[in-house]
């Protein structure tokens, strides 16, 4: 276009430009405003499951908080929260729910029910929660006589983090169970190691015990006399290594 051209020769071309191209202009248009009156419309959907979850999910909680000293309420939390999971499926909301169902099944003394409530949500766990699930689910598999299992469960390559001290005690309770006594005392020292002020106590007293127990073991061991008097300490060691299981078994119940 020249730049003597007049404003009349300009909207002139404009218009015969839009005569030729105005259905591909209006077609693009639509395009366009649909397109954002779609993903508009997507985000408000969106923002409105999140918002029913998590109104769904306070109100699990206070159901699940209600049951803690009634059978029956228990039983009705239990199935509030097996419904949310299966509602919100893949919403960290559902792990949380999952994590607190298997612990109501626990504290009725349903195992296998709680195993089950963990499994279901472990393949949706992202790597901030994982550990937490893997770490209950070697708890109660611990507390169903399956020692092994929960060792390979631990052993997962997930982002412990913060976690870590967590899995170094649980781990030293299963090998405990195993009777692998050195291993059990290893783990739990790692998990002092890893622990934050808080845990230090109970942690320390597993390593003192372990050690303990391990040095009277090794003076019998030395003596060789088989005397009533070594017998007594072997046996006074081991009552102090069942207070520890018995510890175990009652953070076990805490914790779900």
């Amino acid at each position: 276009m020249a730049l003597d051209t007049s404003e009349e020769e300009q909207v002139e071309k404009i218009q015969t430009f839009l005569r030729q191209n105005g259905w591909f202009l209006a077609i693009g248009l639509v395009l366009v405003l649909g397109g954002n009156f779609g993903f508009r419309s997507w985000e408000d959907q969106k923002q409105a499951a999140a918002e029913a979850a998590s109104d769904a999910f306070t109100t699990f909680q206070a159901a699940a908080r209600e049951s803690a000293t009634d059978d029956d309420k228990r039983a009705g939390a239990i199935d509030l929260g097996d419904a949310f999971v299966a509602d919100y499926p893949d919403t960290d909301y559902a792990v949380l729910a999952g994590l607190q169902v298997a612990k109501l099944q626990f504290s009725a003394g349903n195992l296998s029910d709680a195993e089950t409530a963990l499994r279901s949500i472990s393949g949706a766990a992202n790597s901030h929660l994982a550990p937490l699930v893997q770490i209950r689910l070697a708890r109660l598999l611990g507390a169903q006589d399956r020692p092994e299992e929960g060792l390979t469960l631990l052993a997962e390559p997930l982002e412990w983090a913060s976690f870590m001290s967590g899995r170094h005690e649980v781990e030293g309770d299963l090998l405990y169970q195993l009777d692998r006594l050195d291993e059990a005392r290893q783990a739990y020292q790692l998990a002092v190691n890893t622990a934050g002020e808080e845990g230090l106590p109970g942690l320390t007293m597993k390593v003192e015990d372990l050690t303990f127990a391990a040095a009277n073991v090794d003076t019998v061991e030395a003596d060789g006399s088989g005397a009533n008097n070594d017998a007594v300490s072997v046996e006074d060691a081991a009552a102090g290594l069942d207070a520890v299981a018995d510890e175990s078994q009652a953070e076990t119940k805490d914790n779900g």
